[in-house]
């Protein structure tokens, strides 16, 4: 497996590196929108550090909810939740951001209208200020870092185009950078690869599992179930809002998850 690493990544290593089992613990997680009718039930898994764990399961089965508890954008209703060593409150009105904690949406997130290269600057906010962000004072090595993370993920070149000028494949490579310009120990990714063909996922992954290889941990929802096996370190299915299989991939087969979403 190539192991270079991506320059985005390199602050990682400089950080305390949290326990292996530190990284995303929930215990007998419960949310929901409406009272009677929860979303998740009792959820319970754990990603390590530095691993691949892919989060498959029907639509509707909360997938999306239990990646937005972990990055914070929804809080708790019931149970226990970890994220890189800290408690998440279960029934808080607003959680903290964590900025070590990156985001890619399914629908990635990019300002269509802004550059290549500003939209992966985004990532470095917390560190330029929004002061220095809307007078465009962007330190140089902060546009230094940024283009040799584009570089990395083989889209330099199109620096200077603006984000709705690219292709699906583009788009994920820039959002990737915006993420790793972010310097996070942990990335959640909900759903980011589905509109894209076997191909290019197949080289997205690829993309990711270097930067995983240099300390970072993925949780990732997926329904391509042909990428578990290649990429997953650790899979957790959720039916209805419930785990029905949470074990090492490579303790399972793509049967069995067929038949773990749908009995």
């Amino acid at each position: 497996m190539e192991t270079t690493t991506v320059p985005g990544s390199e602050p990682a290593r400089e950080r305390t590196r949290v326990a292996a089992n530190d990284v995303v613990r929930v215990r007998d997680l419960w949310f929901w929108y409406e009272r009677e009718r929860p979303v998740l039930q009792g959820v319970s898994f754990t990603a390590a550090a530095g691993t691949v764990t892919m989060v498959v399961g029907a639509s509707g089965s909360g997938k999306t909810t239990l990646l937005k508890l972990i990055k914070g954008l929804l809080s708790p209703r019931r149970g226990q939740l970890h994220v890189l060593g800290r408690p998440v409150p279960a029934g808080a009105v607003r959680v903290a951001m964590d900025p070590r904690v990156a985001y890619i949406p399914q629908q990635l997130g990019l300002v269509r209208n802004l550059s290549v290269l500003d939209n992966a600057l985004i990532g470095a906010l917390p560190r330029i200020g929004t002061v220095r962000s809307i007078l465009h004072c962007i330190p140089r090595r902060e546009t230094e870092r940024a283009r040799a993370t584009l570089a990395a993920l083989s889209i330099a070149h199109k620096a200077r185009e603006r984000a709705f000028t690219l292709s699906g494949g583009e788009r994920q490579r820039v959002a990737i950078a915006r993420a790793m310009l972010q310097q996070p120990q942990l990335i959640i990714a909900d759903e980011f690869l589905s509109q894209l063909d076997a191909v290019t996922s197949e080289q997205i992954m690829a993309l990711m599992r270097r930067i995983v290889a240099d300390g970072v941990t993925l949780v990732m929802s997926t329904h391509d179930l042909d990428l578990v096996p290649r990429y997953a370190d650790h899979i957790v299915v959720l039916r209805d809002g419930q785990v029905v299989l949470d074990c090492p991939a490579k303790d399972t087969t793509p049967s069995e998850l067929i038949r773990a979403i749908k009995p």
